[in-house]
């Protein structure tokens, strides 16, 4: 089936249109979530194909070479939008480089047939490619928005490339914008259902972008940005499913910041909040990447340390005490000195160990820690965890500092 192209070119235009007032007008309200840039690079997609629409009736300059550095600033705006949604800086110069390029191009060839063509061709799949490059750089696998951006930019790809065969291949006069014939008809349905892919692909990623900040603020706390109760316990769940399969031991550790009240009559609420963040900056960035830190209460964290034995557990969490207790917070003039306590039960689970019993005992453990003084650690033994003690009996206890 043929179709009128100019006829084709004024559908595209009229539904692009459409899209980006609907965009514009709504992300004028967010400009960080990359909706407005989208809006811009639809309304310049428009406005490209109206100039199609009007190839052969109007001079050759607005066109075509006014339509394709539109078409061309349409891909820059999309490209921009995808870095916005992520957050990463957007290279403002690199983005729109192919875009001046195509101005550059049109306004020296604009006079000529086949070098106009590939040029302004070439450019397009230049931008194309790029979209794909970033795409898959900077957006994870997971998620369909990657999907549907990658699928329309290749298939644009393929759109581009049939010019370009047609035009080497000695058919330029026939993919000129006022030529219908099946050629022309197939390469601007592709363009147009591309555009469609690549601008739903983006608002896509917006929307997956969102979930996944919301996501990650119900799963992470205020404060300090560290996992909150709830994701903490349920990364307990899984470390210790996982230990109970491979047979391999499970360190839980319960902190507890010293005299925390004591910091926040002395030197106020502000002054306490740079403490726990201090704290919780100095453990972090000493544990490795297969452990986990949690903020269990207010001025107390749970640490997991799969795959550790008792010995390795003491070793690494004795230290990170001793090296904190050297480091004080820094709050305006103030100077706080920071001290932990620290309860530790470290097994091999078997069937009937939950993650409430080994709470228990590392409660219990950071329980007789702080009885003893505080600023120290004490290591739940584990033969009395073997044992068939119920658990509201005082665990056997070793200090470790």
């Amino acid at each position: 089936m043929i179709a009128h192209t100019p006829t084709l070119f004024a559908c595209v235009a009229l539904v692009a249109t459409i899209m980006a007032f609907c965009l514009i007008l709504v992300g004028q309200f967010n400009q960080r979530d990359g909706l407005l840039t989208i809006g811009f690079g639809l309304l310049a997609h428009a406005l490209a194909y109206v100039g199609y629409t009007f190839y052969g009736h109007a001079p050759l300059w607005l066109t075509y070479g006014a339509a394709n550095t539109l078409l061309a600033v349409a891909l820059a705006f999309y490209g921009a939008s995808l870095f916005q949604i992520i957050e990463l800086p957007v290279a403002w110069w690199r983005v729109f480089a192919p875009a001046v390029l195509m101005l550059t191009l049109m306004a020296s060839l604009i006079e000529t047939l086949e070098p106009r063509m590939l040029a302004a061709t070439g450019v397009l799949m230049v931008q194309c490619a790029l979209i794909i490059y970033w795409t898959r750089r900077y957006i994870p696998a997971q998620g369909r928005a990657r999907m549907l951006l990658i699928i329309g930019a290749s298939i644009s790809l393929i759109g581009l490339g049939m010019r370009v065969v047609a035009v080497l291949g000695g058919g330029a006069a026939e993919m000129r914008y006022d030529v219908s014939n099946l050629k022309q008809t197939i390469s601007v349905s592709i363009g147009t259902f591309t555009a469609m892919m690549i601008s739903l692909g983006l608002v896509l990623l917006s929307k997956e972008r969102s979930e996944s900040l919301l996501q990650q603020m119900a799963l992470r706390d205020v404060l300090t940005g560290i996992l909150n109760r709830r994701a903490i316990l349920e990364q307990f769940s899984k470390d210790l499913e996982r230990s109970r399969r491979e047979n391999a031991y499970l360190a839980v550790a319960m902190v507890d910041i010293d005299h925390f009240k004591q910091i926040n009559d002395v030197h106020g609420h502000l002054a306490g909040d740079e403490v726990i963040c201090h704290c919780v900056n100095h453990l972090t960035e000493r544990l490795r990447h297969c452990d986990s830190i949690g903020r269990y209460g207010g001025e107390e964290f749970l640490v997991l340390l799969p795959g550790t034995s008792p010995e390795g557990a003491v070793a690494v969490l004795d230290k990170l005490r001793a090296s904190l207790a050297e480091t004080p917070a820094q709050f305006g003039d103030a100077s706080i000195p920071v001290r932990i306590s620290i309860g530790v039960c470290c097994v091999m689970p078997e069937d009937g160990d939950t993650t409430a019993s080994l709470l228990a005992w590392a409660d219990a453990a950071l329980y007789e820690a702080k009885g003893l003084g505080r600023n120290t650690l004490r290591l739940a033994q584990p033969c009395r965890l073997r044992s068939a003690a119920p658990l509201s009996d005082t665990p056997q206890t070793t200090e470790a500092s």
